[in-house]
């Protein structure tokens, strides 16, 4: 009764403050921020651009979300109002490990077999439920949403000590040739999502055209994880850790006790970097942490990727900061575009306190032009 009674009156908060910016925004107190687009010239920037308009729908953030910090956070902490329901799925792989694939149940859609899988990467903290909007964004334009969980992650068991890095490729293959076997008439297309952004780029890379994945969008994505790379700020860094440690070690404890340290883990480790040397690059044999960041670089096989892909920055994002964006890759092959604004964050871009994100319908909005355009084309 008296979480009911909470729920509802967080609901009448929200639909209040939801109205003090939309009475803001009426008094011309928001700006609209204008996307920039960087690419080489190509028959698909122009049919993007030209014919289907791609860059029309600015991005409107409340004052209070206009710095990148306060909208990075808020990505990092938002939790959907609304009720989303996935019927999970795991996939075993052959060293007797599993994923879990979380597919997105919505009671009014109607799905075919020649429906586009929308195959959807977290972010290193994520999980469906934190991905539930653009999984009902994607289902009302007629495609079949499904979240990849790694290893240990979203809250799935884990069977094995082995835990993937966000680089490693093999668990990814697997479930692409999963669900080419379960939907062999749909096309699978892809959104990696910060940390999942390296894990659909790598893959991409790694098996170019013999990808299964006909187009993909990464938001937040980082180009650079190496050492020298990264641009954590510590507070960010911090609670990534803290969920790291509750989430992934300590729920697991007793499949992990054998492999790695927990207790130095748990007690002596503040930072990723740290992290990642205890937990990953032990277990995938690498001699330094350097190899291992090189392993993990998701720009290692950039040259490979034979399928679109649209890449989406926000210039005050303090994680993947605007000084790591490799604006001459963009530049240089035709079939991968970036698309930057000035304010977003990191995995955000919410237009409202609900957590509506601007980015969402960017993203679909691509893909649904891109199916279009590869129907015809060399990319099919």
């Amino acid at each position: 009764m008296i979480k009911c009674l909470l729920a509802a009156v967080l609901r009448q908060i929200y639909k209040f403050v939801n109205f003090l910016l939309v009475y803001i925004q009426r008094l011309k107190l928001i700006s609209d921020v204008i996307p920039q687009i960087h690419s080489k010239e190509s028959t698909l920037t122009n049919h993007l651009i030209t014919k289907r308009g791609m860059l029309n729908c600015p991005f409107q953030p409340p004052f209070i979300l206009c710095n990148g910090y306060v909208q990075t956070l808020a990505g990092l902490f938002y939790k959907p109002l609304q009720e989303f329901h996935f019927q999970r799925e795991y996939l075993q792989m052959s060293d007797k490990g599993a994923v879990a694939l979380d597919w997105f149940i919505h009671s009014t859609a109607k799905l075919k077999r020649t429906s586009p899988i929308l195959l959807i990467f977290p972010r290193l903290t994520g999980n469906a439920l934190s991905v539930g909007s653009i999984c009902k964004l994607g289902v009302s334009k007629g495609m079949r949403p499904v979240v990849f969980n790694r290893r240990g992650y979203g809250s799935s068991l884990l069977f094995t000590s082995y835990l993937t890095s966000i680089g490693d490729t093999k668990d990814t293959r697997r479930v692409m040739e999963y669900i080419q076997s379960k939907f062999p008439l749909g096309k699978i297309i892809g959104v990696g999502i910060g940390a999942g952004c390296t894990t659909l780029f790598s893959y991409l890379g790694e098996f170019g055209s013999s990808s299964l994945m006909k187009a993909a969008v990464n938001i937040s994505p980082s180009y650079d994880n190496t050492v020298g790379g990264r641009h954590i700020p510590k507070l960010y860094e911090l609670l990534l850790l803290f969920h790291l440690k509750f989430h992934l070690i300590l729920k697991n404890w007793k499949v992990l006790c054998n492999s790695i340290d927990i207790k130095e883990i748990l007690i002596k480790t503040w930072t990723l970097k740290k992290f990642d040397y205890l937990v990953y690059c032990k277990s995938c044999g690498k001699d330094s942490f350097d190899s291992f960041c090189q392993r993990n670089d998701p720009m290692r096989d950039v040259d490979d990727i034979a399928v679109p892909v649209l890449c989406i920055n926000s210039y005050d994002d303090p994680v993947s900061v605007k000084e790591n964006i490799p604006f001459d890759i963009f530049e240089l092959y035709p079939n991968l575009i970036l698309v930057t604004v000035d304010k977003g964050g990191h995995c955000a871009f919410f237009e409202n306190v609900k957590g509506e994100s601007w980015v969402d319908r960017l993203a679909l909005q691509y893909l649904q032009h891109i199916l279009e355009f590869v129907s015809n084309s060399k990319y099919r």
